[in-house]
């Protein structure tokens, strides 16, 4: 029975590493500044979050310097955690460094693996010193307000759009709808600031890349 014959095993060749395509590994100014893109991502949603936050919460007009005011506490919060990064790294490059043999898994450090390490520390230094550098930038700092304050209003008129869509077919049926207003309004402020503050926990944990 044909079907039941053994299929033949196909002869592969040895691997062979000097066949793969050379991997050009990335230029020290170029990790710096995908690190600081990463982090100015991260800052202008922080601040997104606590435009809207403060939008719901304080019944007063928007303020150019409170908002920028912000924008310099987010960019130090980054600062301060690009620096504890490369602390971190520099005490794993130092550990690594008394330790001989092959790594077992990527982050079992060993000395071979000091040079890598200490260009990561060097990297989240460099990011720490321009976020650093940038809150001292006046137009930096107002075009970071005004790119969050885009985007807190594009997610406070979506989710707006998005409630009216859902309930505006029963208003005209409420008879309470005045008196129950401020209530709704309440509601969906609470609803909103609790998924702000599961992203704001997501950020912190997502916002310092490995490198």
């Amino acid at each position: 029975m044909g079907w039941l014959r053994r299929r033949r095993r196909l002869k592969l060749a040895p691997f062979d590493r000097s066949a793969l395509p050379e991997v050009t590994p990335a230029s020290f100014d170029e990790m710096r500044d995908e690190g600081l893109l990463v982090a100015e991502s991260a800052g202008r949603m922080s601040l997104k979050n606590r435009l809207i936050v403060d939008a719901l919460r304080r019944d007063e007009a928007y303020s150019p310097d409170r908002a920028a005011a912000s924008a310099r506490e987010v960019l130090l919060e980054l600062a301060e955690e690009a620096e504890a990064a490369a602390e971190r790294v520099a005490a794993e490059r130092r550990t690594a460094e008394q330790r001989e043999g092959r790594s077992q898994h990527q982050h079992d450090y060993h000395r071979s693996d000091s040079a890598n390490l200490r260009r990561r520390e060097l990297v989240y230094a460099a990011v720490a010193a321009g976020l650093s550098s940038r809150r001292g930038d006046d137009d930096y700092v107002d075009e970071l307000v005004e790119r969050a304050r885009d985007a807190a209003w594009q997610e406070v008129a979506a989710a707006l759009e998005q409630e009216l869509d859902r309930r505006w077919p029963r208003f005209d049926e409420e008879p309470d709808y005045a008196a129950a207003r401020p209530a709704r309004l309440a509601d969906f402020a609470g609803d909103l600031e609790r998924a702000l503050r599961l992203a704001e926990v997501r950020r912190i944990a997502e916002s310092i890349p490995e490198y």
